[in-house]
């Protein structure tokens, strides 16, 4: 398409205006159509195919993506002469700027010309293209940082802390505040029968909001509860019973799999040995192996991340041992370690890895008996606000009702610093180095003018001899420069929002097992694509000063001996 866009380009090139318009426009439409038909193909696919390779419908819709921006192309091409005709009823300096441009010149300097306008607008569209992924990948561990851990944490450095209900009273009354939940974490090891892992445990009130919300909202196996009832896992049917053995594909909404909201369906099919095959969201089954007697002793559910019952290969119902390493008896050789038997009673999908690896959830009451808290002893308060950007502001509001308590107050960006630093500090050097290439641009305006210059001697002696001043004369090749900026800026800074915007509607599949998200994230920042246009134009600007101080000083006597 590309090919037979530069065809109909140079075909039309000699026609009348009106021909050449109507005809360009004609095959703006066809692009369009194109990569409209394009996509449709691309969700029959996944319609009629849950299980079609996501490479195929992926690839579709970045075909889908180049038409559109050759269409863009295309009807820049036709929009062009309409605008150097509105920029010719200016001023004179940007009349001849634009007489110069649209003039014949020697092919050298023609194709010299072109490069200056695509050296920029490509440019332009590489560094907008590159902000918005980052930018995408930022705000979706932002969201997944956010979803998984509070936007202002109230605790002490060291122990635990008692006297907190009428802390949590005061701390509900301050403005912005939406909810304030009880916390009692610790450091443990969790071990199955067959691998061991470092985990977080953290004490929430099943029914509460906070965490406890998130990992309700997040569950794809078990519920909450069964943290409040353990003893309902020891009468799981065949069918309750489900395994982290596979990526569930994430829903339209928000990086998560499709299973958080959505529980296993029921009714599963023995099959001779006893297995079952058990349905799953997206139309696929799972086949379970076959499910043992939980007759046991009742014991105290915890809930893990997907990821950790991946590693220690366990399922709903399965017991395993948690082990701190305070807690236990004192003996002459120090203390023991303190151990108790836990049954899962629910597997959470984040779409975090160190969420889903390091954090597991049991009831405060049981996290207080484990941890030797008295019960009225917590070891941290989760805020939650309404808006997260003001959450250093409520943290101030906060810190004087907690005073006397001598408790430390810290927001989210505090606790995440290092991660959002390193974030800004890789965008800043994305900005930079792909700012490089506007310089190296530059280069070809500099060409360009300078050329310009040579070839337009005697031009500029005529009008100089008329009386035009040296100013004028570099206002015009000033003008000339500005105008390749800006035009090239714009043509890339627009492609990039349409492809952009494309991308966010369509969605572009790239591998969970790396990632951990499933479709490319875009955030379009108005702020930064009118920065790289400003910067675009600047660095233009300053390229055009050396041929425009060349062509003042040239004087007439020179070009009329030419």
């Amino acid at each position: 398409m590309l090919i037979l866009t530069l065809v109909v380009l140079l075909a039309t090139r000699k026609a009348t205006r009106w021909l050449r318009d109507t005809l360009r426009i004609l095959w703006v439409g066809v692009l369009v159509g194109a990569g409209v038909g394009l996509v449709m193909f691309a969700a029959r696919m996944v319609r009629l195919n849950p299980d079609v390779n996501p490479t195929y419908p992926g690839l579709t819709k970045l075909g889908a993506i180049g038409e559109f921006a050759e269409a863009f192309f295309v009807a820049a091409v036709v929009w062009l002469p309409y605008l150097f005709d509105a920029l010719e009823r200016s001023t004179s300096p940007l009349l001849l700027a634009v007489r110069q441009l649209r003039a014949r010149k020697s092919g050298f300097l023609t194709v010299i010309s072109f490069l200056a306008f695509f050296g920029v607008g490509l440019a332009s569209f590489g560094l907008c293209l590159t902000i918005s992924v980052m930018g995408g990948f930022g705000n979706d561990l932002k969201r997944k940082i956010l979803g998984n851990n509070a936007h202002v944490v109230i605790d002490r450095e060291r122990d635990g802390f008692s006297n907190w209900r009428p802390l949590v009273d005061r701390i509900r009354r301050v403005p912005g505040v939406t909810s304030v939940t009880p916390l009692v974490q610790g450091e443990v090891m969790i071990t199955s029968q067959t691998n061991l892992s470092g985990v977080i445990l953290r004490g929430v009130e099943p029914d509460g909001g906070g965490s406890a919300a998130n990992v309700r909202r997040e569950l794809i196996c078990g519920r909450m509860q069964y943290l409040i009832h353990p003893e309902r896992l020891l009468t799981l049917g065949v069918n309750e019973r489900c395994r982290p053995t596979s990526r569930e594909p994430s829903d339209s909404s928000g990086g998560g799999p499709a299973a958080r909201r959505v529980p296993p369906q029921r009714g599963g099919t023995p099959a001779p040995d006893g297995s079952t095959s058990e349905s799953v969201p997206g139309g696929r089954e799972l086949l379970l192996p076959p499910v043992p007697s939980l007759a046991g002793d009742i014991l105290p559910g915890v809930i893990v991340g997907r990821e950790l019952a991946t590693n220690l290969h366990l399922q709903l119902g399965d017991e395993v041992r948690v082990v701190s390493p305070f807690g236990g008896m004192i003996t002459p050789a120090g203390p023991l370690p303190k151990t108790r038997l836990f049954r899962v009673a629910g597997i959470f999908y984040s779409g975090m890895y160190e969420y889903d690896t390091k954090y597991a959830y049991l009831t405060i009451p049981v996290a207080q008996d484990f941890f030797n808290y008295r019960r009225d002893q917590i070891s941290s308060i989760e805020v939650r606000v309404g808006d997260v950007d003001r959450a250093d502001r409520i943290a101030n509001e906060i810190r004087p009702l907690v005073a006397s308590e001598h408790l430390r107050v810290r927001d989210w960006q505090q606790l995440n610093r290092n991660l959002f630093r390193a974030l800004k500090l890789e965008k800043l050097m994305m900005f930079v180095l792909l700012g490089v290439a506007i310089l190296v641009a530059s280069f070809a305006i500099v060409a360009t003018l300078l050329l310009f210059v040579m070839e337009k001697g005697r031009e500029i002696a005529v009008i100089k001899a008329m009386g035009a001043s040296d100013a004028f004369i570099a206002r015009v090749f000033v003008w000339i420069g500005m105008i390749i900026g800006g035009v090239g800026s714009l043509l890339g800074v627009g492609c990039a929002f349409l492809v952009c915007s494309l991308i966010q509607r369509l969605g572009i599949p790239i591998d969970p097992e790396v990632y951990y998200i499933e479709r490319l994230p875009v955030f379009i920042s108005a702020t930064d694509y009118v920065m790289v246009m400003l910067l675009s134009v600047g660095v233009c600007l300053v390229a055009t000063l050396i041929p425009a101080w060349v062509a003042s000083r040239l004087r007439p006597v020179d070009g009329m001996r030419q």
